[in-house]
């Protein structure tokens, strides 16, 4: 899918054979569980992507009107999205004003004014998913739901994007610690001269499972989790555990979470080799008895060292020492 290339005021996108005119529908978030007073809306919801504040809905109750609000919505001017992940965030923030407002539910609908052109208009509609949570969705297809939240005191937007960089949606969530005490375990019954390989398989099959069900649940949100869930089905024993174990250091890395670069070569080398495809990194060593260890399959010509030290992977002479290290420790008494 293309970007969406956002300019408040002048407009001029394409997602597919979608055109996107100068007034579009944006919806913030689906129905939510619990009923929410209008009263309750009040305040300020901010967007948040990469812990910077992108965007800002700030709503007041009118006295003696209820379900009527007034206030503004602040954002950067120009901006591009695929709908998941932002680029190209510059200008100065913007303000629009609110000029209608209802409340139906849990959701307050209100359309904001362009102060350039009082003609340009954009509905949009806040609904609250559980206690100072909600989404925020374009009304595009293809495009998926952003979190938004609820600030305790009022904020601003956020100016000092980076150029050239995408940035992706916080969901305001801490690291699951279900998660990390799943990652600890697997790592743990690694850490011993002695291990029962049999009974670390089973106990690897109930990590996964486990893992699995916090992943189908939406349980995971962070960085972190998605790096510890990657490092456990990388102790998976299909092809696909190791290509989903990938698809999860990606995620983790698109999050922010540089260390997981590493797996993620890690897990791309064992899914090659799952499927008799040569690795391409070398973070991959294979030992059998009386053999010396060896990293082959190995196409050692597509990936260049220099690239290879953008994933934190050691280079092709730092790996040949670690293969010929560990056939020494092998052949210690």
């Amino acid at each position: 899918m293309k970007a969406l290339e956002m300019m408040w005021g002048m407009r001029v996108s394409r997602i597919k054979s979608v055109c996107v005119t100068s007034v579009m529908t944006v919806m913030l978030g689906s129905a939510a569980v619990g009923q929410e007073t209008p009263a309750g809306f009040s305040g300020s919801w901010a967007m948040r992507l990469d812990n910077h504040i992108f965007l800002v809905v700030t709503l007041e109750s009118v006295p003696g009107n209820a379900g009527h609000f007034t206030g503004t919505l602040s954002r950067p001017q120009h901006f591009t999205t695929s709908g998941v992940a932002f680029s190209a965030i510059k200008g100065p923030t913007e303000q629009e004003a609110i000029v209608r407002s209802s409340v139906s539910g849990n959701c307050v609908s209100f359309t904001t004014q362009s102060p350039k052109d009082k003609s340009d208009e954009t509905d949009f509609q806040l609904c609250q998913t559980d206690s100072g949570r909600g989404t925020l969705k374009i009304n595009v297809p293809g495009i998926e739901a952003w979190p938004v939240s609820k600030e305790k005191a009022p904020v601003t937007v956020w100016t000092e994007w980076e150029a050239g960089r995408s940035y992706l949606p916080d969901e305001g969530y801490a690291s699951n610690p279900e998660m990390e005490k799943i990652f600890v375990e697997d790592q743990r019954v690694r850490q011993t001269d002695k291990i029962d390989w049999t009974v670390v398989e089973k106990s690897d099959a109930t990590r996964r499972v486990a893992t699995l069900k916090l992943l189908n649940e939406g349980e995971l949100h962070t960085g972190e989790d998605f790096q510890w869930a990657a490092f456990v089905f990388q102790h998976g024993d299909t092809s696909d555990d190791y290509l989903l174990a990938h698809t999860l250091a990606t995620v983790a890395v698109a999050k922010g979470q540089s260390s997981a670069m590493w797996i993620s070569a890690a897990t791309l080398d064992r899914y090659l080799q799952s499927i008799h495809q040569p690795q391409i990194f070398g973070t991959q060593f294979y030992t059998k008895p009386n053999e010396p260890t060896t990293q082959e399959p190995y196409n050692r010509g597509l990936v260049s060292d220099a690239l290879r030290r953008q994933l934190g992977v050691p280079g092709q002479a730092a790996q040949e020492q670690q293969r010929k290290q560990d056939d020494a420790e092998r052949m210690k008494p």
